[in-house]
């Protein structure tokens, strides 16, 4: 039976890169050059505008200043520096088990810290990769499972109802918000859990 570090690396592999681990070591563009994102490199898919951690793993990589402040604006031809993540391939694994483990670690705090009980595997897992794409589990989903009804634990579902009811990605992207809770049911019942 698997670890649920090992459960939570299945479903981050499949909702940032498709269960293609080589997409890792390239940048992609997860907004479609809206501004709003730098681009985007690792297993967790860090977004090097919005996540120092990013910035730190492509300076362990060798990145110039210059590069970095491309990447991040995306003002560079970023396919010839996908060679330099390749080849400092440990250095980004180093990050995303980092990263894995910095997620995995706030949903269960959050579970503890919070008073909020989570019902199973799946919920703790949808609440993980909600902080993997939003940065932290914040305020207002607390609030909302605080509302949802004291006497019962939150399920995954209710992860889910949050991110298309509360968020604006969601409310933007429900297709996108169903297939990361379909992989997250996908590898929960795959793994027997």
């Amino acid at each position: 039976m698997k670890t649920l570090n090992e459960l939570f690396y299945d479903v981050i592999l499949l909702n940032e890169l498709g269960g293609d681990t080589s997409a890792a070591l390239r940048f992609s563009d997860p907004d479609g050059a809206s501004g709003r994102s730098g681009w985007s490199f690792g297993l967790c898919q860090f977004d090097t505008r919005h996540n120092g951690a990013a910035i730190d793993c492509l300076v362990d990589c060798g990145f110039t200043q210059d590069e970095i402040h491309g990447v991040v604006d995306q003002t560079i031809d970023v396919r010839p520096l996908a060679a330099r993540l390749v080849a400092h391939k440990d250095v980004v694994a180093r990050y995303d088990e980092a990263q894995l483990s910095r997620c995995l670690n706030q949903a269960l705090e959050f579970n503890v810290a919070r008073g909020i009980i989570m019902a199973d595997t799946t919920a703790l897992l949808a609440v993980a990769d909600y902080v993997n794409q939003y940065g932290s589990e914040g305020d207002g989903i607390a609030a909302y499972f605080n509302a949802i009804d004291t006497k019962r634990p939150v399920a995954g579902q209710d992860v889910q109802d949050f991110k298309l009811n509360h968020t604006k990605y969601g409310r933007e992207h429900p297709g996108d918000c169903k297939r990361r809770y379909e992989n997250i049911l996908k590898v929960v019942e795959k793994n027997g859990r």
